[in-house]
C-alpha cells in the first residue's frame, strides 16, 4: 500500500511520568481528594491501570497507527514521524464503560484536498467479522476527529472499529482498533455520579482503567477549558501510555500534534 508521509521536526513536550501524578481512587464507594499528594497511592500506579485489553501482539488491532518507511530519497531525521493516521488507542485495543462510546482519531493530510472518510464498527473484535455499522463525510483537513457510535452495544462485547481515507489518486489508508464495552461495577458507577464536572470523570476513569472514556472526558473539559495545563498534561500522560512503545512513532512529538489539532466532530 503506497503512503504519504509528512516530515516533522522532533519537538520537545516535557513529559512527566504517569506514575508521578496523582489521580482519583477509589476507596470503600467515595473518591479520595484527586488533587492532594496525600493520594499519590493513587498512582499505585497508574501505569498499572493497564489501558489495553492484555492482547498478545499476533491478536492485535492489525494497525491502530499506519507507519510506512521513508520514501525513496527522503532523508529522515532520527528514523521517526507522525503518523498519516493514528486511532487513539492502546495497540491491543481498550475497554469502554459507554454502550454508545465516543473514539478519537488524528489525521495529517499533507494538501488540501477532498478526502473520503469511511468510519466502521464490526460485529466483532474478529478481523473477518460482520460490518455493523458504516458512515462516510468528505473533509479537505486533518486534526482530531471524533466519532460517537450512535447505536447501543449489547454489555461485555468486544468490537473492532477503523477507520479509512481515500483521496483522490485512488490510494486509501486503513486503521483499526478494538474496543471491549463492560458494565461499570457498582462501586465505580457511584464514584461517577458523585463526580462534579468532566475533569474528575476522566480522573476516576483513567486509574480505573477504561481508556476510551478518560480520553473522551478529559478532551470535553480541555475543549471547554483549553487553558487547563495540568489537564492537558494528564491527558497527554494517558496518551502516551498508549503510544510511547510504538515502533517509529515518537510519542512526545506526537502527543504535541494532538494538543494542536483543532477537533473536528464526524457526523
Amino acid at each position: 500500500m503506497n503512503m504519504i508521509w509528512i516530515k516533522v521536526g522532533l519537538g520537545v513536550l516535557s513529559i512527566v511520568s504517569i506514575s508521578g501524578i496523582g489521580i482519583g481512587v477509589i476507596i470503600s464507594g467515595a473518591i479520595a481528594n484527586p488533587w492532594t499528594s496525600q493520594v499519590q497511592i493513587i498512582a499505585q500506579k497508574l501505569n498499572q491501570a493497564m489501558y489495553g485489553l492484555g492482547l498478545p501482539k499476533t491478536a492485535g488491532t492489525g494497525g491502530s497507527v499506519r507507519l510506512k518507511d521513508d520514501p525513496a530519497g527522503f532523508e529522515s531525521s532520527g528514523g521517526k514521524f507522525l503518523p498519516i493516521l493514528a486511532l487513539m488507542v492502546p495497540e491491543d485495543g481498550a475497554r469502554t464503560a459507554s454502550d454508545r462510546p465516543t473514539v478519537y482519531w488524528n489525521m495529517i493530510l499533507p494538501e488540501s484536498q477532498d478526502y473520503k472518510l469511511t468510519f466502521f464498527l464490526q460485529e466483532t473484535a474478529a478481523a473477518d467479522s460482520k460490518i455493523i455499522l458504516e458512515q462516510e463525510i468528505t473533509i479537505t483537513k486533518g486534526g482530531l476527529f471524533k466519532f460517537q457510535v450512535p447505536q447501543s452495544l449489547s454489555g461485555n462485547s468486544n468490537h473492532r472499529w477503523g477507520v479509512k481515507c481515500k483521496w483522490l489518486s485512488g490510494q486509501e489508508v486503513t486503521a483499526n482498533g478494538i474496543l471491549a464495552y463492560t458494565v461499570l461495577p457498582p462501586q465505580i458507577k457511584i464514584a461517577l455520579d458523585a463526580a462534579k464536572n468532566n475533569l474528575e470523570r476522566a480522573r476516576i476513569y483513567a486509574s480505573n482503567g477504561y481508556w476510551y472514556d478518560a480520553l473522551d472526558a478529559y478532551t470535553s473539559w480541555i475543549t471547554a477549558n483549553p487553558q487547563d495545563t495540568v489537564a492537558i498534561q494528564e491527558r497527554g500522560n494517558v496518551i502516551n501510555e498508549a503510544f510511547k512503545d510504538r515502533k517509529g512513532l515518537d510519542s512526545k512529538t506526537f502527543i504535541a500534534q494532538v494538543n494542536a489539532s483543532p477537533i473536528q466532530e464526524f457526523k
